[in-house]
């Protein structure tokens, strides 16, 4: 409770969102390092599997946190073909084209996925259900570290753990998840059976997928302050999505820069979840910008993708539905066609 004070009074304005960008951005990865110290963690990381070989890799990715950064989310490579099949259909199918820094948590389109802001999701389930204790919550929450190694003590809360041992935190079947969108496009579910088979082709080898999350929201913002866009779109929690104290996630980040969270004085939250909503999170054409790493090699995955692409692009499909479904997200992103 001292440690939670000491947080609530540093960041005396924790109820207004953003901040200002004047000085030199701390990430969560080097700030957690730089209070743990590196010899620990590594230990921790040993420990639960993770190989000191990988420690440039990690290195690599934690040096490209900056100004807006989310966070991290490791996943099975089943996530990954489920994100490829969404990506690769809208792309050959559809015709909309998809930026390389950018891929999708859940379907684009999907109905349940409408609630357009914290705000609007804490209005329609109310303060007591702000968790993801449900199904529906489940697929309209997405559950994220700040840094690599937050939660390095818990195996199961790591993404870095996760992404290392080709695991999701939750049993999911990806061809159930996908067939609905198929079938608005006219597209038997049948096929995704063999779209997943054709994926295991190539990707057989240990590890999953790690993806790093960010926004540049504060580009287009008059005070210059980062994090508005996340304000908007997430909140900070502990296990199973329960809320973690009554500031903003921006606030927690202005913690994680100061000297009171490197000599643990301070706290930040456990984890944080982000919204899924086809407005905005599942847009493309928004803020926020997703890179994906993985353990293969290039032309593994040169091959695996181009395998995928001529697969669907010779899925038989409804011309009707599928010019139905691209205006439809076209009006949810609101994009001029």
């Amino acid at each position: 409770m001292k440690k939670y004070l000491l947080c609530l009074l540093f960041c005396c304005s924790a109820l207004t969102a953003g901040i200002p960008i004047v000085n030199e951005y701390l990430g969560p990865t080097s700030q957690l390092i730089e209070r743990e110290g590196r010899q620990r963690v590594e230990k921790k990381l040993r420990k639960n599997g993770v190989n000191k070989n990988l420690e440039d890799f990690f290195d690599s990715i934690g040096a490209l946190e900056d100004w807006g950064h989310i966070g991290y989310h490791g996943a099975n490579q089943g996530y990954r073909v489920y994100q490829d099949i969404i990506r690769f259909t809208l792309e050959e199918i559809l015709e909309i084209s998809i930026r390389d820094d950018f891929h999708f948590f859940r379907v684009p389109g999907d109905t349940l996925l409408n609630l357009n802001s914290m705000s609007e999701f804490v209005k329609y389930w109310g303060k007591d259900k702000v968790n993801n204790k449900s199904d529906t919550r489940a697929k309209q929450l997405l559950s994220l570290n700040f840094g690599l190694y937050s939660n390095y003590d818990e195996e199961g809360s790591c993404s870095i753990y996760l992404f290392v041992k080709d695991k999701s935190k939750h049993s999911v079947n990806y061809s159930k998840q996908i067939a609905p969108f198929y079938k608005e496009l006219g597209i038997s579910a049948d096929v995704l059976s063999n779209l997943f088979k054709i994926a295991r082709n190539f990707l057989d080898e240990e590890g999953g997928i790690l993806l790093q999350i960010s926004e540049n929201s504060h580009f287009d913002d008059e005070k210059f302050e980062a994090y508005n866009f996340l304000d908007d779109q997430g909140y900070p929690c502990k296990k199973a999505g329960y809320r973690w104290g009554p500031w903003l996630l921006s606030k927690h980040f202005e913690c994680l820069m100061t000297d009171q969270y490197v000599n643990s004085k301070t706290n930040i939250a456990p984890q944080l979840r982000l919204l899924m909503n086809n407005r905005y999170t599942l847009n493309p054409f928004s803020y926020l910008s997703v890179l994906r790493y993985d353990l293969y090699d290039s032309e593994t995955i040169v091959e695996y993708e181009k395998a995928m692409r001529e697969y669907i692009k010779n899925i038989g499909f409804d011309s009707k539905k599928v010019k139905k479904y691209r205006q439809k997200l076209l009006d949810m992103w609101q994009v001029d066609d």
